[in-house]
């Protein structure tokens, strides 16, 4: 099985550990679909440490978090 990918969850940058159920998806996103939806991020993020949607640290699992200044982060 290979490792999830997102556009939303970019490695390198985000904690491995931070995952969303889009990741697990296989289907090729429509670029017109902005056109018709607000574009905010709707998705439920959680960390694959703790399986919940906090890290071990206690501190919310979402993109703009779970960065390089975060003890817990592994990139």
């Amino acid at each position: 099985m290979h490792e999830p990918t997102s556009p939303r969850v970019v490695q390198g940058v985000h904690c491995e550990h931070l995952k969303h159920k889009a990741m697990y998806v296989m289907s090729v996103p429509n670029p017109d679909a902005l056109q018709f939806y607000d574009r905010y991020d709707s998705a439920s993020y959680w960390c694959s440490e703790t399986s919940s949607g906090f890290g071990p640290d206690g501190h919310p699992a979402r993109p703009d978090c779970c960065q390089g200044d975060r003890h817990c982060c592994q990139r």
